[in-house]
């Protein structure tokens, strides 16, 4: 025996007679309220709704709805925490038209009953249309809106973070400054413990040096730019200097720098973009009988070819 309740066949025809469209959404709908084992406000029967059919919005909800309940199919019971709830009408075969609307021989006029949505809406309908419009605009708002609030906390994280590494940072450079009993006269050699540290001079660290030691930042960039083993950029954790001295050049020098820039993809002077390499060149290496000659972290190598360099540059962690 059929459960009149549950026949959601008598709700599909009731629909097609008031002459609306018997939509996907108004399916989803009808099926998640006729399985409800209780009563459902409209952000739960989204929720639910929304899980068998993802395209579904809470505007689509809120319309249809309002439809369904004007043409006696859906029922409000009453409201809970400020919200109205909803149930399916347990004897749809009794509901009557609720308004004027009555589908003619001709037709739709399809002017006067269809929403933006392309959905008819009965008479008297079009006066809530412009709320759910706007129920559509709040949505998306409030959807990006959401967006932009995790990005935010994203933002924020990565600030407190790097604010994080910062702190460690004046940690260790106060560390190499009172090693050296925070005197101006170690300024080179305070200099040259943090590159050890780092690889290279930190702008925000300078900064540190110049207020812990009351040295113009002025100086402190003087020094740094003078000579040539300070960096003032990001250094990769091994680095590689290849000599283009006249000995090392007439025994093929540029032939060896095309093979390291060919397996790095970087050229003289640049980082690799995970910071693991760093390639240079310099005049001399101080053992031309080598040439062609190349230093990779502080080991020395003699015209390798393309498979020993990567053999090298892979062993290297």
């Amino acid at each position: 025996m059929k459960n009149t309740k549950r026949d959601i066949e008598t709700y599909k025809q009731k629909i097609k007679e008031r002459g609306f469209r018997l939509t996907e959404t108004r399916m989803v709908i009808l099926d998640v309220l006729l399985k409800s084992s209780g009563e459902l406000d409209a952000e739960e029967l989204f929720f639910l709704s929304h899980k068998k059919y993802p395209k579904i919005g809470l505007a689509t909800i809120y319309r249809n709805l309002g439809l369904l309940e004007k043409e006696g199919l859906v029922t409000r019971t009453g409201f809970e925490n400020n919200k109205a709830k909803y149930r399916i009408e347990e004897r749809p075969e009794l509901a009557v038209w609720k308004s004027d609307m009555r589908p003619s021989k001709s037709g739709l006029d399809k002017n006067k009953f269809t929403g933006d949505a392309g959905y008819p809406l009965a008479t008297g309908y079009e006066g809530n249309l412009e709320d759910y419009r706007n129920i559509e605009r709040i949505s998306a708002i409030q959807s990006q809106l959401a967006g932009w609030l995790s990005e935010l906390n994203k933002i924020k994280r990565e600030k407190e973070l790097a604010l994080e590494d910062v702190i460690k940072d004046f940690g260790k450079v106060d560390k190499i400054v009172s090693y050296h009993e925070n005197q101006r006269s170690n300024l080179i050699q305070i200099l040259l413990d943090v590159q050890d540290e780092y690889r290279w001079l930190p702008k925000h660290v300078l900064f540190y040096i110049s207020n812990r030691l009351d040295v113009p930042l002025t100086d402190i960039y003087g020094i740094a730019t003078f000579y040539k083993y300070f960096n003032l950029e990001p250094q990769g954790k091994h680095s590689i200097i290849a000599c283009m001295g006249t000995a090392c050049h007439v025994r093929g020098a540029m032939n060896l720098l095309q093979r390291i820039t060919g397996i790095l993809g970087i050229k003289p002077g640049d980082t690799t973009g995970d910071y693991k390499f760093t390639l240079k060149t310099v005049n001399c290496l101080g053992c031309c009988a080598l040439g062609p000659v190349i230093i990779i972290s502080n080991k020395y190598y003699s015209n390798p070819s393309i498979s020993n360099l990567k053999k090298i540059l892979k062993q290297l962690n």
